[in-house]
């Protein structure tokens, strides 16, 4: 055929003729020219060049820059600017997948955001989990919890720890480094950014606000509630079986990964089908919506980079089901603000002081202001992006430290990753305490407990173990576990000895004893009364009555001291606590749970419904006789008191039963399956309190009284309480739909709060060393045995007893009168008028009879002057 041919001495190079010197490389089957640069493979980790001496290619490891990724581009294979796909979650609740597609979905439960599905070579797995919780009370919902699991790290970011995050377990403060920079978490702006050497990026605002980004190499092999990240956007609504469905609610349940207390897939508010577009757009005018698609306005320059016009219909709905403008309106415009800087577009001025003036959920910390354009992104400039958003700005001379703006010269350290505040201590390992100096100094010792055991980590905080101690309980309609660990059933309805000391050598004798009640059709038999006798002095609490414990068939107000600090009782979250000098603890809920713990030492010294203590659960059954009862009745009769006629057990055709179909209900992890549910807030307490007896308990209280979530609430707090008795941080598990627990007024419930260390009593009692749930006291307010009240409006603590403040208004020196018994004074107050009848010359003679009795009793003196100024002059 006729072509073209090179004169001689040339050869055919490309479309070139030239001399054989000139020749290049062939490499793996591909001629490359010499000095030619190219990649050896197709991953991009050797580059290689056609060696002009040499005439082959010599290679060398290489790689692409961490924002690259390789990939080939019209026919050629190079490192290229990475390309994202990006997913988003915002208000209540709107996604947008990978792919474009746009939902809402307003489920309540722990669902997979994205992860990696599809086992790809060269791939990491991960995962990114979201959940939703509940705001200012209202029915919608919002995400509140983000979780990023990746390189066996738990990364937690929540609502309730705003300017933190939580690596397993643990808060801490931001910036965070993992293995070489395998993980890095900063703040950048109001986000927690968390990146990984692979590419994912993660943030969220610790408000409502979360993304996802992933680079194109995971095209395809991603699932969730994000898509698949195919390109498509037609198939983004795959369920977990791989069917796809247009319904949101039925798509989002798919991707459920755990239930969490009184969660549900479905919402159960929408706006108003007759309400139309115009007309929510008209309801909705002067909240601000409009503000996005303003010609003239501050997005502006943005409508042309990023569509407007979603973005305002999200406003409209999430300010239908929100009527507060921070909640609806401003996280959809502040997404807007957000998606137009990440576009390059510079936005004007849009929050106001009355208009959307809360910036997200973290307020801007002191020494620090609100900018448009921050660059803010913590003491580790290492990881700050160096983007425009908007945010918080430290002032000159300050840098961000943790979540607070502190001058150059305080900025904290960074040790193992972990960055801590100037002056904080901290404890990396439990036999190990290290302080942050100035400088970013850290220096550590080693640290141990008086034993020279190794001590416990509790929410941070070194603690030395407790003394070795056993616990048993009382808890639900018949449920007992006793010392040893035996659990049984008592249907009685008597007054029980719980436990008491049966030989008296060396140890301080007690006993422990509680009236059960009488059972009723449809309700459990609780505990009605708990009576401790200790040092000679015996005390009642009753069930209900949270303020006041009976001491020797007399009234005290709580918190209350005995036998010159020998026995303290006071409130402890939700119940009261009992506590001696020698270690015995006694916890009463005031309704169905009572818990006594007591130390070593009274191994094999006690008897009771809670056995013998002597390590062995098989014969807590022993009678006094030696011999054991042949059943939990005739055990429970023998520890009977005989204060009253009752039932040793109920009738059996009246004994409540519970059909198996019932009972399949009830474990589910809806209802008293939540206590056993390994990956559910008390999963961690398993290995410390076995949670069956409990669970057991729940179900057949639930099964007595139908159903009733009242009886449910009360059985996992019973548990909850005896996981953070026992030293052990439980998750939490109360929501404003699923046991929520009214507080008093200035006071919010807390899941960890040691009321005891903020009562109008100061220091007079020793707290616990352990928390546990209740309701917290607002800043500047204290707790008075019944509510949270100013600190000035306290009364006082004297004697080893509380007194309130009784006609503050009416009697100014009241308060100066705690020594004197308040209810002899009640009396001189409720006989003042009679007094007042006499001529004030009959005062004349009782002033001075009661100057002298001031000397036996001071607290006359308050009074005695009181009266006889009152009298003297103002009365003829």
């Amino acid at each position: 055929m006729e072509t073209c041919v090179c004169h001689e001495g040339l050869v055919l190079d490309g479309n070139t003729c030239i001399p054989p010197s000139e020749c290049g490389c062939v490499f793996r089957g591909l001629f490359h020219g010499l000095g030619e640069e190219f990649w050896g493979d197709l991953t991009c980790t050797q580059r290689c060049v056609c060696d002009a001496e040499q005439r082959q290619a010599v290679c060398q490891d290489s790689s692409c820059g961490i924002k690259e990724e390789c990939r080939v581009e019209e026919g050629i294979q190079d490192c290229y600017p990475k390309i994202f796909g990006v997913c988003t979650a915002v208000g209540a609740t709107h996604y947008e997948t990978f792919d474009g597609k746009r939902f809402i979905f307003q489920g309540t439960c722990t669902y997979l955001l994205v992860g990696l599905c599809e086992d790809t070579q060269n791939l990491v797995g991960f995962q990114v989990l979201v959940q939703n919780g509940h705001r200012s009370g209202n029915l919608m919902s919002s995400i509140a919890v983000v979780t990023v699991k990746v390189y066996n790290k738990t990364i937690s970011i929540s609502r309730e720890h705003p300017g933190k995050i939580m690596i397993d377990e643990q808060l801490v403060n931001l910036p965070y480094h993992y293995s070489e920079r395998k993980i890095v978490a900063y703040r950048d702006g109001q986000d927690a950014v968390v990146e990984t050497n692979f590419g994912l990026v993660v943030t969220y605002d610790w408000y409502s606000h979360v993304t996802a980004m992933v680079p194109s190499g995971f095209a395809n092999a991603l699932c969730g509630l994000c898509g698949n990240y195919n390109g498509a956007a037609s198939d983004d609504m795959m369920m977990r079986n791989n069917h796809v469905t247009s319904d949101p609610d039925a798509f989002g349940s798919s991707w459920k990964v755990t239930d969490v207390p009184g969660c549900g897939e479905r919402s159960t508010v929408e706006c108003s089908s007759t309400v139309t577009p115009s007309r929510l757009q008209q309801e909705v005018s002067g909240k601000g919506c409009e503000i996005i698609l303003e010609a003239d306005g501050p997005f502006r320059a943005c409508h042309g980079h990023v569509d407007a016009h979603q973005y305002f219909q999200s406003c409209i709905h999430d300010s239908c089901l929100f009527p507060d403008q921070e909640e609806g309106t401003c996280p959809i415009i502040a997404l807007y603000a957000t998606t137009c800087q990440a576009a390059g577009v510079s936005i004007g001025r849009w929050r106001t002081d009355n208009f959307c003036c809360k910036l997200g959920y973290v307020p801007c910390p002191s020494n620090s202001s609100y900018e448009l354009c921050s660059h803010t992104c913590g003491a580790d400039s290492a990881t700050c992006p160096g983007r425009c958003r908007e945010g918080c700005t430290c002032q000159d001379g300050f840098m961000l430290s943790g979540d607070e703006c502190v001058p150059v010269s305080h900025c904290g350290c960074s040790h193992h990753g972990v960055y801590y505040k100037e002056g904080e201590t901290f404890y990396p390992t439990e036999q190990e305490m290290c302080q942050c100096l100035s400088g970013g100094t850290v220096k550590c010792q080693n640290i141990s407990c008086p034993d020279g055991g190794p001590g416990k980590l509790i929410d941070g905080v070194f603690r030395c173990p407790l003394q070795v101690s056993s616990t048993c309980t009382a808890t639900g309609d018949h449920t007992y576990v006793t010392f040893d660990g035996m659990a049984f059933n008592i249907t009685g309805t008597c007054s029980y000895i719980l436990t008491q000391t049966c030989t008296g050598d060396n140890v301080t004798s007690f006993t422990v004893t509680i009236q059960k009640g009488a059972r009723q059709k449809g309700k459990v038999s609780g505990i009605q009364s708990l009576s401790v006798e200790v040092y000679g002095v015996s005390l009642t609490l009753k069930q209900g009555e949270r303020a006041d414990v009976m001491v020797d068939s007399i009234s005290h107000h709580l918190p209350t001291t005995l036998s010159e600090g020998q026995v303290q009782v006071y409130v402890h979250g939700t119940g009261v606590l009992l506590h001696t000098d020698f270690g015995l603890i006694v916890h009463y809920d005031l309704v169905q749970h009572v818990m006594v713990t007591v130390p070593q030492t009274y191994m094999g010294r006690l008897c009771g419904l809670c056995g013998n203590y002597n390590g062995q659960g098989n014969d807590d059954f022993q009678l006094s006789s030696g011999q054991l009862a042949p059943d939990a009745t005739a055990f429970g009769s023998t520890w009977k008191t005989t204060d009253m006629p009752c039932d040793d057990t109920c009738p059996k055709d009246e004994c409540p039963t519970c059909p198996e179909e019932k009972v399949a209900v009830l474990q589910g992890p809806k209802y008293c399956g939540l206590l056993t549910a390994s990956e559910g807030p008390f999963g961690s307490c398993h290995r410390m309190i076995d949670p069956i007896p409990y669970s057991k308990s729940c179900i057949h209280d639930l099964c007595m009284t139908g159903g009733d979530t009242h009886v449910l609430c009360q059985n996992i707090q019973s548990y909850v309480t005896m996981c953070q008795h026992a030293g052990v941080t439980v998750g939490a598990w109360r929501t404003p739909s699923f046991c929520p627990l009214a507080c008093p007024a200035n006071s919010t419930y807390s899941l960890c709060t040691n009321i005891c260390a903020n009562t109008c009593a100061g220091n007079a009692t020793t707290c616990p060393q352990t928390c546990t749930e209740g309701c917290q006291c607002h800043q500047g307010f204290v707790f008075d045995g019944h509510r949270c009240i100013p600190e000035e409006h306290c009364g006082c603590f004297s004697n080893g007893e509380y007194y309130k403040v009784v006609f503050l208004a009416f009697f100014p020196v009241v308060r100066h009168l705690c020594p004197f018994p308040l209810h002899f004074f009640l009396i001189l107050i409720y006989l003042l008028p009679f007094f007042l009848s006499f001529p004030s010359s009959f005062f004349f003679f009782l002033c001075p009879y009661l100057y002298f009795s001031s000397f036996v009793f001071p607290s006359l003196l308050f009074f005695c002057i009181y009266l006889c100024f009152h009298i003297v002059f103002f009365f003829p």
